[in-house]
């Protein structure tokens, strides 16, 4: 009986969280690599943009690339000038400045049924039952990104990435969940691409 009632809430939470993209590289940009990289998700929630900006720096500094993000070299409580920002950017010896842009998302649970459990007792001429039913659910995600690589160099875009991240199940359409694929994905795409080993 126990079994049973697995089957279905493991159904219920299992799934697993997908990324695709599309890349377009400036020809310009084509043979560049980057060693120090500025990460900034200006648009995200607070909790997304921290795991996702986590995730991105641990991946480039296994690739060995030295990774800032934004509130580290600009600190919020001050305001900047362009100049001002290229001047900080040059000192600091960036190359890159990666900008993740958060689209459009949608979150969606959808009723799968229910499953009742039954149980009873005889005990001589009397007879006593209980039952139980639990709701079944579907969860779906999908969330949409916009992805810009400026070479700080040029200050042109070096390269650009749609990409949609997309899950099912209730375990795996959480932001920590979402943060890594997306993370993971745009690695090995600028992996890929040669802008880092």
């Amino acid at each position: 009986m126990k079994s049973l009632f697995l089957i279905p809430l493991v159904l219920l939470i299992t799934g697993c969280a997908t990324t695709k993209m599309q890349t377009h590289i400036d020809p310009e940009h084509r043979d560049r690599t980057y060693s120090k990289i500025l990460v900034d998700a200006p648009n995200a929630n607070f909790e997304f943009k921290n795991l996702m900006i986590t995730e991105l720096c641990s991946g480039l500094r296994e690739r060995s690339v030295e990774c800032i993000t934004k509130d580290e070299l600009f600190p919020p409580t001050r305001e900047y000038s362009e100049p001002r920002i290229f001047e900080i950017i040059d000192q600091n010896a960036v190359d890159g400045w990666l900008i993740v842009g958060i689209g459009s998302g949608a979150t969606n649970s959808q009723y799968m049924g229910s499953q009742t459990f039954g149980s009873a007792t005889v005990y001589g001429n009397t007879v006593s039952g209980s039952a139980n039913s639990m709701a079944l659910y579907s969860f779906s995600r999908q969330q949409g990104y916009s992805i810009t690589m400026f070479d700080m160099e040029t200050k042109h875009k070096a390269f650009i990435m749609e990409a949609s991240t997309s899950a099912s199940g209730l375990a795996n359409i959480t932001n920590s969940v979402f943060a890594e694929s997306l993370a993971n994905k745009i690695i090995n795409e600028m992996s890929a691409a040669g802008f880092i080993e």
